[in-house]
């Protein structure tokens, strides 16, 4: 695996696992550590200072907003020159002041996780517990307040399936109801047998997943291709296509022979224990259950 000092980065994206602490306890989760110290801020803004270009950097956990100053790493992140998106659980997101509060941070760009949609009975299934009003509120929350809004999907064999067409057509409707910009993305994925995870009687063979994806939505493989979206970096293994006012990603998160998700992805990077940057899931699986 190929380390790069942060003035020798080439990844678009890096990741940034700024806590290992979290206020879920889901079935599928390839960062279950709980363990692991807090990144120094510090030395956090010192190697962002360091990158050669503008980077995507992506605030991460398990579930960043346990971070008492997320605020202060959003605006300083973006002072130094990048920009910056949160992936998170949502429920602190339910909370309007605390949206309100990322806004003025200077954040824009959330994914949000819902692997339940607004089905609390899958919720508690995948996440151990009843999160669909909090998640619903989230949601409104972000959209409310201009944020760009992808979400991310888990779809579990024989649990979730049927949250893929309530998704896309909750996000279609709020994509018209909110006149957004920049369409919201609906990221699908299957389960990745690392960390801590249901496992391979659960997961999809990716053409499997995207028959699974076309049965629900009621579209056919054709359209699929006449719908594919260009002008979208997208690295990753998978599928992007256009669907009314949305924007569907189904990523592909079968392994390798060394059991590695994504591999071969150039795109995101990841901050390793000794500051230098590695491919994010070489980087995950090599120190699975640590960091």
């Amino acid at each position: 695996m190929i380390l790069l000092e942060p003035e020798q980065n080439t990844f678009d994206a890096i990741m940034v696992d700024l806590t290992h602490k979290c206020n879920m306890e889901c079935a599928n989760c390839y960062i279950p550590n709980r363990d692991i110290p807090d990144m120094d801020t510090q030395q956090l803004f010192d190697f962002v200072s360091k990158l050669p270009k503008k980077t995507f950097v992506r605030l991460i956990g398990a579930e960043a907003t346990m971070r008492d100053d997320l605020f202060d790493i959003i605006s300083t992140v973006k002072k130094l020159g990048h920009k910056v998106s949160l992936t998170t659980n949502g429920l602190k997101l339910g909370q309007l002041d605390y949206v309100k509060n990322l806004k003025t941070a200077g954040l824009r760009l959330v994914l949000l996780s819902m692997n339940g949609c607004l089905d609390d009975e899958v919720y508690k299934k995948l996440d151990c517990g009843k999160y669909a009003n909090l998640k619903h509120r989230a949601l409104v929350n972000l959209l409310d307040n201009r944020f760009i809004v992808n979400t991310g999907t888990i779809i579990a064999k024989g649990v979730n399936e049927h949250t893929i067409k309530d998704q896309v057509e909750l996000m279609n409707k709020y994509a018209v109801q909110y006149n957004v910009k920049i369409p919201p993305v609906v990221r699908l994925r299957t389960i990745a047998t690392i960390g801590r995870s249901m496992g391979n009687d659960h997961t999809y063979d990716f053409n499997d997943f995207k028959e699974v994806v076309c049965e629900q939505l009621g579209i056919t493989k054709k359209y699929l291709s006449d719908n594919e979206t260009v002008g979208i970096r997208n690295n990753i293994e998978g599928f992007v296509f256009k669907h009314n006012n949305i924007i569907i990603r189904l990523v592909d998160w079968q392994v390798n022979d060394e059991g590695v998700p994504d591999f071969g992805n150039e795109v995101r990077g990841r901050i390793t224990q000794d500051w230098k940057i590695a491919p994010f899931f070489h980087h995950v699986k090599e120190n699975e259950y640590g960091y």
